[in-house]
């Protein structure tokens, strides 16, 4: 990959990085105690066209928002393919859920509503596997489901978790592809999400695939045939111990992913005070605008169930004091 091609990828990256969110705006989102004024601000910052009358309106159109600049950067990213897989990666994961519900429609035997970002793949209507596998062809939801497939799932919740995984692991196999400075800035980036996917796919579904970091290949077969009490037993045997909450399975699973996500936030902004010729850029923009997506989200939700403000900011991926 050349140079003048990396630089192009890194001063895209630079150029979304600045319409990303800052600790002073979210501060101003959460001094706010109605979630329609929330709105009103991001209108006005020109994070959303338009204020929606409904929550799930205002959800989809933040998750718009992100999946059109993931779109864009993806575009952009083509002449450096190592950094174009990893931005078609974040565009997976940004609409796994209609996919997941496209699926999960074809196991019920029913209609999936609500598909948005999808609608293509929607409005063909499958039936079976058999003819969703032949509507998808050639694309990264193809190779998702094939993956998953792979693994034998027992049901749709497995099949479903490991669509999940699919987006860690074959983003993890794509920075094994880098050496130096490079794969330590890519690594700092997904090293939580590594330890969560594999603990939560063992936990939750009793299947072991030892994609970890910080946390032994031994812990994730031990979390695989412990029952839920033992799980906070074994986890405060790992790096994590300290960092988390170990009450319960589901507490700790939930407070691991939240230290994923606060890693990866400030290992994504470092990344960007390093060489401009650099692919990890490309990995950094796509997460950070991820991570927005999260916790504008989470904002506006806390904001319309009444949560406690101290509540929200714990949810968040951004620390706020």
């Amino acid at each position: 990959m050349s140079s003048p091609s990396l630089a192009y990828i890194s001063s895209i990256s630079r150029l979304f990085k600045s319409t990303t969110l800052t600790k002073g705006l979210v501060t101003e989102l959460l001094a706010e105690n109605d979630w329609k004024n929330v709105l009103s601000i991001l209108k006005e910052r020109n994070f959303i066209e338009d204020i929606p009358a409904t929550f799930d309106d205002a959800e989809i159109e933040i998750k718009r928002r992100a999946i059109d600049q993931i779109y864009k950067i993806l575009n952009f990213s083509s002449s450096v393919k190592s950094a174009h897989d990893i931005v078609d990666l974040y565009y997976y994961y940004l609409t796994l859920d209609e996919f997941k519900s496209i699926i999960a429609g074809i196991y019920n035997k029913s209609r999936s509503s609500k598909i948005v970002f999808l609608s293509k793949i929607s409005e063909s209507n499958p039936t079976t596997i058999e003819e969703l596998r032949s509507i998808i062809r050639g694309t990264i939801y193809s190779n998702a489901l094939e993956y998953a497939l792979s693994k034998n799932p027992r049901n749709l919740s497995q099949l479903e978790s490991l669509l999940d995984f699919y987006f860690i692991d074959k983003l993890s196999s794509i920075i094994d592809t880098f050496k130096g400075d490079w794969k330590a800035a890519a690594e700092a980036i997904i090293c939580g999400y590594k330890d969560y996917y594999s603990a939560s796919l063992a936990i939750r579904q009793r299947i072991a695939i030892p994609l970890t970091c910080k946390i032994l290949p031994d812990t994730i077969r031990d979390l695989q045939s412990s029952k839920l009490e033992e799980v906070a037993n074994i986890l405060r045997r790992t790096q994590y111990s300290r960092n988390i909450e170990l009450g319960d399975a589901y507490s700790a699973l939930y407070s691991l992913y939240r230290l994923a996500r606060i890693e990866a936030r400030k290992a994504s902004i470092y990344a960007f005070m390093g060489s401009p010729f650099t692919p990890v850029t490309a990995l950094a923009i796509s997460e950070l605008i991820k991570l927005d997506m999260e916790d504008l989200i989470m904002i506006i939700n806390g904001l319309k169930i009444k949560m406690n403000k101290e509540a929200i900011k714990s949810r968040l991926s951004l620390e706020i004091i």
